[in-house]
């Protein structure tokens, strides 16, 4: 849940950045509506706090408890077979740096070879993805007054202010961590019903 609200956020804050942009271009007041979309801009960054503490917690829950060995045994094998995926990164990735001409590129990585790395590498993306959404917003702020006198849609899309090209990027890591989580939390599921139903006995039976 706190992926779809991370995810939710960042999309409705996408809806007003254009709706404001385009009321910019009709010479109306688009502060209100910027304002806004950096305010769902904030809103998915402080759920991508709530994540990576949330993500903390399992890490200390995976690490102070023994898991059961066939659980193990079968998410590892899962885990080698596993392709390599896209990882969330600064720079090797579609839209980072697209504008200067330096090619498009995407990062491939490991999902991870354990639980406890699986764990790890889902924080470790997902701090990444906090630092560039960081940067967007600042990004965001710099330009953000030139909508009280018009002109906000003219400096965006002259390229004059790195906004346009920190967000494309910021939309498109979040979807990759995203797809990565989703991955994740796939991965775990396909072990659990591979030694079902050890360590699943609480579960009620079908009557």
């Amino acid at each position: 849940m706190i992926n779809v609200r991370m995810l939710g956020a960042q999309t409705e804050a996408d809806h007003w950045l254009e709706q404001g942009v385009l009321a910019d271009l009709k010479g109306q007041d688009a502060m209100p509506i910027l304002e806004r979309a950096l305010q769902k801009l904030r809103d998915s960054r402080a759920e991508m706090d709530r994540a990576y503490d949330q993500i903390g917690k399992l890490i200390e829950i995976e690490r102070d408890n023994q898991a059961i060995p066939e659980h193990d045994t079968a998410l590892e094998r899962i885990l080698k077979a596993h392709p390599p995926i896209e990882r969330v990164s600064l720079t090797s990735t579609r839209f980072a740096n697209i504008g200067a001409g330096t090619g498009v590129s995407i990062n491939y990585g490991p999902i991870g070879a354990n639980f406890k790395e699986l764990l790890e590498n889902l924080r470790g993306d997902l701090r990444i993805l906090q630092i560039e959404t960081d940067r967007t917003i600042d990004a965001f702020g710099n330009v953000l007054s030139a909508a009280q006198k018009g002109g906000f849609a003219s400096i965006v899309l002259s390229g004059r202010a790195p906004l346009p090209e920190r967000v494309m990027h910021s939309v498109d890591q979040t979807m990759v961590y995203v797809q990565f989580h989703n991955r994740a939390c796939m991965t775990a599921i396909a072990a659990d019903m591979q030694v079902y139903p050890k360590g699943l006995e609480w579960i009620p039976k079908p009557r």
